[in-house]
Parts: C-alpha cells; sequence; structure tokens
C-alpha cells in the first residue's frame, strides 16, 4: 500500500466517522444550545412570553461542584499500586511522579473540569494524553546587558538539552580581542540581543479536547480498541510551518469552510471575519490513528496520520508506524452497556425542560392576563390611548352612554405551577438533584426524622456518586495508567519534584510498567458534615478495636497505627486540607515492626526479673558490681589525695629552692658591692698620698733644701 492508498482510506474513514457520529454530533449541539437556553424547537408566539426554563444548566451545576471535590479533595488523585513485593518503592515514586505531572506540569484542574463538563452535558468528555518531543522554541529580546551578563545569558543549560542561537545583536563599542582571541573585557560597553532558546527535550502533554472534535468508526465500544479514531484541531498555515510540516503541502490546503464549523458556532458562536494574509488562515488538521496492513503481511499495524484540508480535498502531511500508546480516552458520565455513546445530563433533562419552558409560558401569560384583563368598551371614548396605555392617576373620557367593563380571565396558572413542580420531582428521579441536595432546604425537615431526611439525601447523593464512580473507573484511571507508562516509556533519566513540600527524585526507569493505577474516590461527592461524622465513627471504632486488642496483645494494638492515621488524613482531607501529610506522621510497616520488637524485649526483660532465682541472682551482681564500684571509688580518691600531696610537696621544695638561689644572688650582690667599694678607698687613699708627695717635694724645691726627710710610706693593712 503507497501514500495514496493511505490518503484515499483515511478521507474514506473520516467521513464513515462523522456519518456515525452525524446524530450525536447534533445532539451535543443542541444540548449546547439549551444550556445556554437557546431553545430552537420551542419558539416563542409574537407578544407572548419569551421565558425559557434552565433545567439542564441548573441541574449541571448543582452536580458539578460535588464531582469536582471527588477529585481534587487530595493531592493524589490517582494512586499506583504495586503488583510485587520489589514494586513498592517505585509505586510510592509513581505515585507522586503521575500526580506531578498531571496536577503540575498539565494545567490538571482544568483539564478536570472541562472533561467532567463536557461528560456531564455530552455523555462522553473526552481526553488526550500523548508524550511530546517537539523542541520548544522561546525568543527573548535584552537590552542594556554588560559583557558578564551577555556571557552569562549566552551559556546553555546542558541538563535540559537547551541550544541558543543569537539572532540580533547590537554593541555600544566594537569588541576588541587579545593576541590570544580572547576579548577584551570592556565595563563601559553595553549589548542589545535577540536570542532563540531551543529545548530538545519532551514531556507528557494532557489536553480535554472537545467532544464534536473527535472521531471514530462505529464498530468498537472503546477508544482502546477503535481500528480508526483522529482528533480534528484549526490551526493556522503558520502553525502547520512551524511544526515541520511542508510549505509546498500546507500552502496549497483548503481553507476551513463554514458549513463544517456548526458545533464550534454553537460553543462559540461570535462571528469570524476572513482576513487577506494567507499564513493565518485556519486549516483542519486530522490527527488520525488507523490500523492498516502497509506491508502486506496480513496483520493490521497502527499508523499516526496527519492530514490536513477537507475530507475531499485533503493531503497528508506525515505518517508514522505508531508503537506508542493510544493516545485518547472517554470520560463517561452514564455509559450504555455494549455501546461507545453514553447518557448524559441533556438526555436526561432537556425534555423536561422543553416541558417546563411551556407551562412556564402559560403561566405568565396566564398571570399577565389576568393582571391586566381585556375590557369591553360601549359608546365612544375621547381619550382610547388610556385604555390601551393606562396612567396611574389617568382618566378616561367618554361621551354619554359609554361604558367600560373588564373582561375577567380565570387564573389558572397555579395549575401550571403544580405541572412545574411535578416535572422536578420528575428531574429529582433521574437525575437525584433536589432541593435536599442542593442546599439546606427548611420544608425537607417538617413532618419527618433527622434520619429520614439524611436517608432521602443519601438516596440522592448515591446516583452523583455513580456519576463519578463510572468517570473514575471508566476514564480517569485509563488517563493516569497511560501517563505512568508513558514516562517509564520515554523519560530515560531521573528528575526531581515537589510533592507535599519536598523534593523527590524519581526514576520511571526503574518501576513496572504493569502495575494497576485507583483514582481516589472514597470522598467528596456528599457534604462535608456526612463525611466528617463517617470518618470520625470509624476513628473512634479504630480507637476501641486498637484498646481491645492491646489487652490481650499489645504488640498486634501496635498494627492499627498506620489505619488510625490514614483515617486522620481522610478527615483533614475532606475538611478541604489539601496536604494532611504535613500535619500527621507516616508511619510504615518498617516502623510498626520495629516498635513491635522494642516491646518484646522489654516484655522480656519484664519476664526475667519477675524469677526468684534470677531476682537473687541479679541482688548479688549488683552487691558484688556496687562493692567493685565502691572500691575502685576510694582507691580513685586515695590516688587522687597522694598525687595532691606530692604536688604540694614539690610546689613547696620549688619555691624554697627558688627562695634560697634568690637570697644567695642577694648576698653575692652585696659583696661584689663592697669590695667594690673598698678597691675605690683604697685607691682614692694611695692617690692622696701621692699627690702629698709630690706636693712636698715641690716645696722643697721651691726653697733649694734638700733633705732626706722623706721616709718610705708602705699603703695596705686592713680596711679603716
Amino acid at each position: 500500500m503507497g501514500e495514496e492508498d493511505l490518503k484515499a482510506l483515511v478521507q474514506r474513514e473520516i467521513s464513515l466517522a462523522d456519518s456515525n457520529r452525524s446524530t450525536v454530533l447534533k445532539k451535543q449541539i443542541t444540548a449546547l444550545e439549551y444550556y445556554q437556553g437557546i431553545m430552537k424547537d420551542v419558539p416563542a408566539e409574537t407578544g407572548r412570553s419569551a421565558a425559557m426554563s434552565r433545567d439542564l444548566a441548573d441541574t449541571l451545576g448543582w452536580i458539578l461542584p460535588g464531582i469536582m471535590r471527588v477529585y481534587t479533595a487530595s493531592e493524589h488523585m490517582a494512586i499506583a499500586e504495586p503488583v510485587k513485593p520489589e514494586d513498592v518503592a517505585g509505586a510510592a515514586q509513581a505515585t507522586d511522579d503521575m500526580n506531578y505531572t498531571f496536577w503540575k506540569e498539565n494545567d490538571g484542574y482544568r483539564i478536570v473540569y472541562n472533561a467532567t463538563w463536557d461528560s456531564l452535558l455530552a455523555g462522553d468528555g473526552i481526553v488526550k494524553v500523548y508524550w511530546e518531543d517537539t523542541p520548544e522554541i522561546d525568543i527573548s529580546v535584552h537590552t542594556g546587558l554588560t559583557d558578564d551578563q551577555l556571557t552569562m545569558l549566552l551559556q546553555a543549560n546542558d541538563d535540559e538539552n537547551e541550544k541558543i542561537e543569537v539572532l540580533e545583536h547590537t554593541a555600544t563599542t566594537e569588541m576588541q580581542a587579545d593576541g590570544d582571541g580572547n576579548l577584551l573585557n570592556d565595563p563601559e560597553r553595553t549589548h542589545d540581543v535577540k536570542i532563540k532558546r531551543t529545548y530538545s527535550g519532551g514531556k507528557i502533554c494532557v489536553e480535554s479536547i472537545p467532544p464534536e472534535n473527535y472521531g471514530k468508526d462505529g464498530d468498537t465500544k472503546t477508544c482502546d480498541d477503535s481500528k480508526f479514531q483522529y482528533h480534528r484541531e484549526q490551526k493556522s498555515r503558520s502553525e502547520l510551518i512551524e511544526m515541520g510540516f511542508d510549505r509546498k503541502k500546507v500552502e496549497a490546503l483548503n481553507k476551513v469552510s463554514d458549513e463544517e464549523t456548526t458545533a464550534e458556532i454553537a460553543r462559540d458562536n461570535r462571528a469570524k471575519y476572513d482576513d487577506h494574509d494567507d499564513s493565518v488562515d485556519l486549516v483542519d488538521l486530522f490527527d488520525c490513528y488507523v490500523r492498516v496492513d502497509m506491508d502486506d503481511d496480513g496483520v493490521a499495524e497502527l499508523y499516526r496520520v496527519y492530514y490536513a484540508g477537507t475530507r475531499e480535498g485533503g493531503d497528508i502531511l506525515e505518517w508514522e508506524e505508531w508503537d506508542d500508546e493510544l493516545p485518547f480516552d472517554s470520560i463517561p458520565c452514564s455509559p450504555m452497556p455494549h455501546r461507545f455513546e453514553s447518557q448524559s445530563l441533556a438526555d436526561e433533562t432537556m425534555d423536561v425542560q422543553r416541558i417546563k419552558t411551556v407551562m412556564l409560558r402559560q403561566a405568565l401569560d396566564n398571570t399577565y392576563a389576568t393582571n391586566n384583563p381585556q375590557r369591553f368598551v360601549t359608546g365612544e371614548i375621547t381619550n382610547p390611548d388610556e385604555l390601551f396605555s393606562p396612567t396611574f392617576g389617568g382618566a378616561i373620557f367618554g361621551k354619554p352612554g359609554s361604558t367600560i367593563e373588564p373582561l375577567a380571565v380565570p387564573f389558572v396558572a397555579n395549575h401550571a405551577y403544580d405541572a412545574i413542580n411535578y416535572m422536578d420531582q420528575v428531574i429529582e428521579r433521574r437525575t437525584g438533584v433536589s432541593r435536599t441536595t442542593m442546599a439546606l432546604d427548611p420544608d425537607a425537615l417538617q413532618n419527618q426524622t433527622a434520619t429520614a431526611n439524611q436517608n432521602a439525601r443519601d438516596a440522592a447523593y448515591s446516583q452523583i456518586e455513580l456519576i463519578a464512580r463510572n468517570q473514575a473507573e471508566l476514564g480517569w484511571k485509563k488517563v493516569f495508567r497511560k501517563i505512568m507508562r508513558l514516562q517509564i516509556r520515554h523519560q530515560n533519566k531521573p528528575r526531581i519534584i515537589r510533592m507535599r513540600g519536598n523534593f523527590t527524585v524519581v526514576d520511571p526507569r526503574q518501576w513496572n510498567a504493569d502495575m494497576d493505577v485507583t483514582i481516589n474516590v472514597g470522598l467528596g461527592s456528599g457534604s462535608r458534615d456526612r463525611d466528617m461524622m463517617a470518618l470520625q465513627q470509624v476513628l473512634a471504632n479504630q480507637t476501641a478495636l486498637a484498646q481491645q486488642i492491646a489487652a490481650l496483645s499489645p504488640g498486634r494494638a501496635l498494627e492499627m497505627l498506620p489505619f488510625i492515621t490514614r483515617t486522620m488524613m481522610k478527615q483533614a482531607e475532606s475538611a478541604g486540607i489539601k496536604s494532611p501529610e504535613l500535619f500527621y506522621p507516616e508511619i510504615t510497616p518498617q516502623d510498626v515492626q520495629q516498635a513491635q520488637q522494642q516491646l518484646a524485649q522489654a516484655q522480656q526483660q519484664q519476664a526475667m526479673q519477675g524469677d526468684p532465682k534470677v531476682q537473687a541472682a541479679q541482688i548479688q551482681g549488683q552487691t558484688k558490681l556496687q562493692a567493685a564500684q565502691m572500691k575502685a571509688a576510694t582507691d580513685q580518691q586515695d590516688a587522687q589525695l597522694k598525687a595532691m600531696n606530692q604536688a604540694h610537696y614539690n610546689q613547696q621544695r620549688i619555691a624554697a629552692h627558688f627562695a634560697l638561689g634568690q637570697q644567695k644572688a642577694i648576698n653575692e650582690q652585696q659583696l661584689g658591692i663592697a669590695e667594690l667599694g673598698l678597691k675605690r678607698d683604697q685607691a682614692g687613699a694611695e692617690l692622696a698620698m701621692k699627690n702629698k708627695q709630690v706636693e712636698g717635694e715641690l716645696a722643697l724645691k721651691s726653697v733649694g733644701v734638700m733633705k732626706d726627710v722623706i721616709t718610705p710610706v708602705h699603703i695596705g693593712g686592713a680596711p679603716g
């Protein structure tokens, strides 16, 4: 089979799918119009009441909040369940990763809201889950950058497979380079730059698509079993070229025709205007998944085909064999066995809305006629305008003999209102929506017990809970399972995510792709008071059971701790707290096992202490231990005292030796000083004697007499 054969096959399958869905599509368009208050099949008469009953919008508006609280009451909308003992750690990681991917990386709340809204209105909401590996391009402009800032801006992040390309660049001064080719830094220079960042890493995309833009073959009952299905989008030629498709093929495609956008007009009735720029012309792009035997081996393989243009005049832009998960899943409202299309709230309420609209208009017309009756006039009235447009306090003038009599109109609007109330009961029986489920009805507590009123509320809530469970088990479960499988298949390295205020490392390569997924829908569809009361009773029963088990086996009572903690977390969730893990500690089976071991050891020690022989041995051992401790303490004190005495004696010896040395030094100093003084006195005496001798000799010489009168003098002797 060649590409032309594949093109013809895709065109035929698209036509068959649209033909099979024509009736369903008309019903969806009518449901959209009824929701908006547009009832073309019940036109208002000229001059009569044009009021409309909005039962479909009212019913959907009261059911939607309760269902939304089912899925948004907890951070974990989906929980991965291990199938083998070694899957426990991987299941915990997969749980965090699935919910992070859905709520954080994709607009999870809007996806749940749109899919639930479509499910309630049209019967089936369509969710598309796929791995997007098309490179992301981000173009930004920066001005007034310094050299260092420009250098940091142009550094690519290798972890995110980022590539940076400079599209435009201007600098206030030219950038000079040194001899080695390095650019010289200039603090005064600034840069204006336009850069393009390209991220080549893939990611999981989840989106809720309009039901009228989804089509499939009419033979299969589920999305996964379909041999052909498509998602139609309107893309401009420019967007198709940016996606990498051949420009010549894109420019040759036909524009979207007005008759093919009936559902979009019903959803968004704004006028569309033609633009003269061909690049912004909208073109239908069909993302098709078809099973066909291309290689003639007798086995039909799955192919993904991008087909654009009208059904008859389009062309294939790209096709490839598809070995990944099928991207589409339906979120049913009230599924019918052995059929793909599900029943919706529109199917349950549109006929009632028509009847109530007619009855409401008749009641209002009768009320108008009763309040402003026609008049029978006899004679001639000079100011007839006062009859047709009466004014307060106005007067009617007529010629003599003229009379005015009102024509009595029987008031029968009360019967119409009784019929309207009956139709409200019909809606209540079909959907469960009534005054008791909408809010506290004052009449609901009259002439009946509180238990009877609660039973009525629970019966009504059970129908809403059934819708939520159908959506969870038949729709959202498959969506999250595909998210987990796509992560295992395409995420080739660990990544860090943030859940419950903590950063966690997850590695999908280690997970088991066969793990099951459960949607957390235990609470939320009913009233918060009912949920809190139910959980409070469960907690009381758990506490009483733990006390009874503790009386027989304290170790078994510890096994109740994880269950009690889980109940307390559920209470927090039903109260509207998003992350109850922040308020209660996590008690794992390992913690319980460790506590049981410690309790067993304590019980064993207590049992051993109760044996008399063991107690005597313990007392004797304790006595010996105390005697040894006392002897050791006494020896230690003696050693410390001896050491202190020895240290004191050593200090005294050191002090005495130091004092003796100091006194000896003082004595030696004083003796030296005395010897120096004596020598000084002796030298002075000898000098004085020599001076006198010299003076005497000089005197004798001066008189010319020289006699032997000078006798020798001996200098010496004891001091003094």
